[in-house]
């Protein structure tokens, strides 16, 4: 009788402790990410979430296996096929940008990204059967930081889709729009779009103050936030609620200098408004820099928007250099290493 009580015991309990392990860290994610979207580890909490979540699914009957990880298993066994795809895509991509832009290193990113995907993939087999062990060690090394930074990806990719939804509805007491740069002293459509997307988010979120952000170029007639305030006049703004700010360089300057110019007026929380490529990481710089604003993204031209995701990826793992360098030794090196000692 005692080993049947003992059996339902463990059985209850190898069933509770996993459904309560999923609700506790569910909820805790959940107000995390209420309490503030602007965080990229929100992503990494939300897949452990599902994990779990999938876990007890599978546990309780209710689907046959975990579903999120058989997802993934699913994913990385047809990961050549999707890397090649995706570097397709960014050949294509990456000769279109070319030739509509000027050529420089943010330009090419997409293109370069496709062209070391190929590369890696074409020695894959030559190295395999006919390499050193220094070679076999090299290119795992390369294999394994590529999957890490496509991991990566992914989730920055993901969570940015999924912050500007959380956004979406939020209120705000003020909007500011960050400059892009101009043509002489015209408002070119990229950034034609921020101040359009700014001045329909004034009136849907009744905000009181529009802050046209941006300082003067060595190739600018006059300064980017002046211009885009007599754009946004000619186009139907109310002069009254609209403030400028000309001194900034950068969006780390935008964004200190325009929060200093609307506290003398508005106390509330704020609202970003940039192209949809660089929203989240507007996002992320605010609360690092302490201030109360969520960001939202204007449209951007299709063939411009992996380039310039891709520059944004880059400027996030740069500024998380030292965890990224340290992920990369934890996960990526052991393996490599373990090959040329066992050789």
């Amino acid at each position: 009788m005692s080993e049947l009580v003992l059996m339902v015991a463990l059985l209850a309990l190898s069933v509770a402790v996993p459904l309560l392990l999923a609700v506790v860290v569910s909820l805790f994610v959940r107000r995390r990410i209420r309490t503030d979207p602007r965080r990229l580890s929100n992503a990494y909490w939300l897949l452990l979430a599902a994990l779990l979540v999938g876990n007890a699914a599978a546990t309780l009957g209710i689907v046959g296996s975990n579903p999120v990880l058989a997802t993934g298993v699913f994913l990385a066994v047809i990961s050549p096929f999707i890397a090649l795809v995706f570097a397709g895509f960014l050949l294509l991509n990456g000769v279109v940008m070319l030739r509509r832009e000027r050529v420089s290193l943010g330009n090419s990113l997409s293109l370069l990204a496709g062209l070391l995907i190929i590369a890696l993939m074409a020695v894959t087999v030559p190295v395999l059967l006919y390499g050193t062990t220094w070679m076999r060690a090299l290119w795992l090394l390369c294999t394994l930081a590529a999957m890490l930074l496509a991991f990566q990806f992914v989730a920055f990719l993901g969570y940015a889709r999924l912050y500007a939804w959380l956004v979406h509805d939020r209120p705000a007491d003020w909007v500011l729009v960050l400059g892009s740069g101009l043509r002489g002293s015209e408002v070119p459509p990229l950034l034609a779009s921020r101040i359009r997307t700014g001045m329909e988010e004034l009136g849907r979120r009744e905000a009181r103050l529009l802050v046209l952000s941006g300082g003067k170029g060595s190739d600018e007639q006059l300064a980017e936030g002046e211009a885009m305030r007599r754009w946004a006049v000619a186009h139907g703004a109310d002069p009254d609620v609209l403030r400028v700010e000309t001194d900034s360089r950068n969006t780390e300057q935008n964004l200190r200098f325009s929060d200093t110019l609307v506290r003398d007026e508005v106390s509330g929380s704020g609202l970003v408004v940039t192209s949809n490529y660089h929203a989240f990481r507007a996002a992320v710089l605010a609360r690092r820099l302490g201030i109360d604003a969520q960001a939202v993204g204007a449209p951007t031209a299709g063939y411009y928007w992996p380039s310039a995701v891709l520059r944004e990826f880059v400027a996030i793992l740069r500024e998380h250099r030292v965890l990224n360098t340290v992920l990369l030794v934890l996960l990526c090196v052991p393996a490599p290493l373990a090959l040329l000692l066992a050789a």
